[in-house]
């Protein structure tokens, strides 16, 4: 039976048959992609650990089929959570949860707020994310079309994401079945050159003034330019230019600067333990400690801003923790496609046609 989804025999499979009126679950990977090391059936669901064979990641896929009842819902999510806590490599659920995370993911139904609440508290325990879906807003719906509801979905690690960075899932076309099937894809959207940021920390940082001042001084007579505003324009990108070549050769001699102050630090500490030392060398111990912080500050005040932490609140000399928030917000923000006339569209030609048609219109004169 497996053959008949899968089409050829590169393929393994693990099921857990079903129960009354209660479906099963049926697992199938190409072996080619995916080294299985053992799998294990329970109740509700199936986890397959293995090894993603073109990056050696180890991941746990676990593929839910959630029962009704809350009760048991609730034990469901504490024996996936048990599994996780004491597996390692990354983690990705998927399948049918037959929950909802909050009102909007229902419509035509109750929606119950215990439910939802347990169902979020299991995903944040796990600091699970949940892959947006692009395409139809709801994934099942009832045979008569007066209940639809967001039942269906992925839910990864954070580890995983680091792997792949540009997942995203899509739910497509509905054909007999009540529920949509969703497809995850890594898939990159290229909408051109990014924004150019200025950091605060620059103002501080030494070069700087002098760098504007040179670049906003330089004549672009020979450009035989009459326009102000394009003067304007050019001396910007101009600047621009100048400004990220020296970032880049200011990062790369703070990186060099930070090794060196390390690597002396380090020889002191090996002095150190030898003997007590000198007063003089502890004093040199404690004024390359404060250099070092300054460099660590100043790396993390940028990821503060990237992130539009406030560094005096949020801030804790912990920059894993500022990559994570900008990661997650990129991910949040992240377009990855647009609904267009009831067509799901990626492509990034149209995806941008379709934004500046929709505010062109809310800009235009009424005709009333």
């Amino acid at each position: 039976m497996p053959r008949s989804f899968w089409g050829n025999s590169s393929f393994m499979h693990a099921f857990s048959p079903s129960r009354g009126a209660s479906g099963g679950i049926l697992a199938i990977w190409d072996v080619d992609l995916i080294s299985r090391n053992q799998f294990s059936v329970h109740d509700g669901f199936v986890v397959i650990e293995a090894v993603w064979v073109r990056s050696g990641l180890q991941v746990n896929f676990i593929v839910v089929y959630a029962p009704q009842g809350l009760s048991k819902k609730r034990l469901l999510w504490i024996d996936i959570y048990n599994i996780i806590s004491n597996s390692s490599g990354e983690c990705i659920i998927m399948g049918d949860f037959n929950e909802v995370r909050d009102e909007s993911e229902r419509l035509g139904s109750k929606f119950n707020t215990s439910s939802a609440r347990v169902f979020n508290d299991f995903i944040n325990s796990l600091d699970l994310v949940n892959v947006s879906l692009g395409g139809p807003r709801f994934t099942w719906s009832d045979k008569w079309g007066s209940k639809f509801s967001k039942l269906d979905r992925f839910l990864v690690m954070e580890g995983f994401l680091d792997s792949f960075p540009h997942l995203s899932a899509m739910v497509l076309d509905k054909n007999i079945p009540n529920h949509r099937p969703i497809l995850l894809l890594e898939h990159r959207v290229d909408y051109g050159p990014t924004p150019f940021r200025l950091f605060h920390s620059w103002f501080d940082m030494e070069g700087f003034d002098d760098i504007v001042r040179e670049v906003w001084t330089t004549s672009l007579v020979e450009m035989e330019l009459t326009n102000p505003w394009v003067i304007f324009k050019k001396k910007l990108q101009f600047l621009k230019s100048k400004l990220r070549e020296w970032n880049s050769k200011h990062r790369d001699m703070a990186a060099s600067k930070r090794k060196n102050l390390q690597d002396l630090l380090d020889s002191i500490d090996s002095m150190l333990m030898v003997d007590e030392g000198s007063a003089n060398l502890r004093e040199q111990r404690v004024s390359l400690l404060k250099e070092i912080s300054d460099l660590d500050h100043l790396a993390q005040v940028d990821l503060a801003q990237k992130d539009k932490i406030q560094w005096g609140i949020e801030g804790d000399e912990n920059s894993k923790f500022f990559h994570g928030m900008l990661n997650r917000k990129r991910r949040q923000i992240a377009i990855r496609g647009l609904m267009i006339d009831g067509v799901w569209v990626d492509n990034p030609v149209t995806v941008k046609k379709g934004f500046h048609d929709y505010f062109q219109s809310l800009f235009q004169k009424s005709t009333s």
